[in-house]
C-alpha cells in the first residue's frame, strides 16, 4: 500500500493537529474575588501535567510572583492573582 504525497501532507497535518489539543493549554485573564486582575490557568490535554500550570503561572506574573486563589491538582486548573510590589520605605533618617 503506497501513500500518495497530497495523502502523506494530509496526515501529517492531522497529526500535528491532534498532537496541538492533546497539549493544549489556556491562559485567560480575570478578576479574582478581592478586585485584583487575575488569570485562568488551564493545563488539560494528554502532555500537560501541574507543573505546567505552575510554570505558566510563574511566566504570567513575571518576578511579581503570585498567589494561588484556588487550584485542583486533579482538574489541572489554576486562579491567581498577581502579586503587588510593595513600594520601597525609605529607612527613618536619624535626627541631627
Amino acid at each position: 500500500m503506497q501513500i500518495s504525497g497530497r495523502r502523506l501532507s494530509r496526515l501529517a497535518v492531522a497529526l500535528i493537529t491532534i498532537a496541538l489539543v492533546a497539549c493544549s493549554s489556556g491562559l485567560h485573564s480575570t478578576y479574582v474575588p478581592d478586585g485584583r486582575r487575575g488569570f485562568v490557568i488551564d493545563c488539560g490535554g494528554f502532555l500537560n501535567n501541574w507543573s505546567s500550570c505552575l510554570v505558566k503561572a510563574g511566566r504570567a506574573c513575571g518576578n511579581r510572583g503570585y498567589e494561588t486563589i484556588k487550584g485542583s491538582e486533579e482538574d489541572r486548573s489554576m486562579m491567581i492573582a498577581c502579586k503587588v510590589p510593595t513600594a520601597a520605605v525609605a529607612p527613618p533618617q536619624a535626627p541631627q
